[in-house]
This record gives C-alpha cells, structure tokens and sequence, in this order.
C-alpha cells in the first residue's frame, strides 16, 4: 500500500471513530435530558397529592373552628392518603415514564454498542411488568378512545428495551419509537393540564376560607380593642400570608413541564435524523427545559 493511500486510510478511520464518539455523546445527554425531565414530573405529580392532602387538612380545621356540630378535631399528623390522585394512579404515571427513561437508556446501550445482556435484571423486570400491564390494556387514558393507543404505543416501546439488538442503527430505533413516544407523551401533557387545573380550582377554595377567617378576626379585634383594630388586623395578614404560601401549592407553570416533554419529543425525532451524533440543537433545547422544569417542580420529600 502506498503511504499516501495509508493516510487516506487512516484518516478515515479515525473520522469514523470521531463520529462514533459524538453519537455517544449525543446520545447521553439524550439520555441526561430523559431522566431529567422523568424526575420533574414526577415531582409534579407528587405536588399534586401534597396539594389535596394539605387543602383536605385546612378544610376540615376550617369547619371544625367555624361550626360547633363538628365534634372531631382534625388530626395534626396524619398520612397522606390522595383520593384524587391516588398512589395507584400515580403508580400509572410512573410506569409511563419509566416506559420513556427506559428506552432512553436501551437508546445510549445500543449507541455504545452494547447488547441487551448490559440491561440491568430490574430493568429488565421494569420493562417486563410494563409490557404485560400494557398487553392488558391496564392503562387508561384520559382522552376518550385514545386508551387502545396507548396501551400499544408501550408494548412497541418496551419490546425495544427488551430486544434492540435487532436495530443496526440509533436513526432506525428511534425513527420506529417516534410516533410511540409522541403518544405517551401527549397523554402526559393531558394529565398535566388536568392536574394543574384541579390544583387552581383547590387554591381558591382556600382563598375564600382564608378570607373568611381574617374577616371574623378583625371583628372581633374590633370588639375587644377598638383603637388598635388595624394593628391587630395586619399582624393577622401578614402570618396568614405567610402561612397560605407555605400550604398552598400551586404549579408555578405547567407549561413549562409540557414544553419540557415536547422537548424530548422533538430530540428523539432529531436523533431519528442524524447521521452520526454531533451538535444536535435539539438536544441542547432539551437539557435546558429539562433543567427549568426541575427547577420548578423540586421534590417535597
């Protein structure tokens, strides 16, 4: 071989081995941005039960103080029991996005050219469960008819997991899982806007009790100590103001966690595109939403 042709040669090689190790990097941080954007979801979801927990609390120390036929006094330390989001809903919840940071990392193991052995035994198992309760129809959706969509779009989702070996490229698996995801997806997006909804309507209920409150503690400021019925008045607001914020939860903006999961969306279907990895400015708009959302739904344990 003649050297020129042996530069070639080598320059090839190791043009190849660069974009192998830009579509790992690429992929990781696909993979940094799944797993994000998982952790602030749930978080929200967790807010959410928190939220009904507190509200039930203060409701019932509301009526206990304002009327004489409540008996029972509100208990000052109890579990939270969410009947509104319950644990076995949220456990849905989960399951779909465990579905989504599974196949983000089954997407980083095929890009390291790994094979399904490098799956964990509990991933395994996750995706397994998963794939059962989904071949059940054991997920509901709350869009009317769109439950039979879902179910299937986690079986394809979770056969990837357990078997993607068969895809010789990142592009063609993520191609396959694109439609998939975007229906997972959406189904969370409903599932936010819905949540953040009732959360509102159960803010403004404390509002008015709140109110309620404050009136009747300055008329009775005003009956004891005419004189100093501001005064009281505004000590009285300025505790209540600093209790409501420390009970009431409220989303700071749920828009922001629906843009982080059309987000993810929009990555995988970039990864789908590539040819070999590199600046992908989808994944970089990724991490960032993926970064304010963990910002805004922090964890309450």
């Amino acid at each position: 071989m003649k050297k020129s042709q042996m530069f070639i040669l080598i320059a090839l090689l190791l043009t190849g081995c660069a974009g192998l190790t830009q579509m790992q990097d690429t992929i990781a941080k696909f993979d940094q941005g799944a797993h994000s954007v998982s952790a602030a979801q749930m978080n929200f979801f967790h807010q959410v039960q928190t939220a009904q927990c507190n509200r039930d609390f203060y409701t019932a120390a509301f009526d206990y103080s304002a009327h004489s036929r409540v008996k029972e006094v509100p208990k000052l330390v109890a579990p939270c029991d969410p009947t509104e989001l319950t644990n076995d809903q949220l456990k849905i919840r989960q399951n779909l996005m465990d579905a989504i940071t599974l196949y983000a990392d089954a997407i980083q193991t095929l890009a390291n050219g790994s094979d399904n052995k490098n799956l964990s035994d509990n991933s395994k198992d996750l995706a397994g469960n998963i794939k059962t309760l989904a071949s059940q129809q054991k997920f509901a959706s709350i869009t009317p008819g769109e439950t039979a969509a879902l179910n299937a779009a986690l079986v394809t989702i979770t056969n990837m997991v357990l078997d993607h070996t068969k895809y010789k490229h990142i592009r063609d698996a993520a191609s396959q899982i694109q439609p998939q995801l975007a229906i997972v997806v959406a189904e969370l997006k409903s599932e936010n806007l819905f949540d953040a909804q009732a959360l509102k309507s159960k803010a403004n209920l404390l509002d008015n009790q709140f109110g309620t409150a404050l009136a009747a503690a300055r008329d009775n400021a005003a009956a004891v100590s005419p004189d100093k019925t501001g005064v009281a008045s505004f000590l009285d607001l300025v505790q209540a103001h600093l209790t409501y914020q420390s009970i009431v939860i409220t989303p700071p903006d749920v828009t922001k966690m629906n843009d982080a999961l059309d987000a993810l969306v929009a990555a995988n279907q970039a990864v789908a595109r590539t040819t070999n990895g590199g600046a992908i400015p989808e994944i970089s708009d990724l991490i960032s939403r993926a970064q304010q959302a963990a910002a805004l739904y922090k964890s309450e344990k």
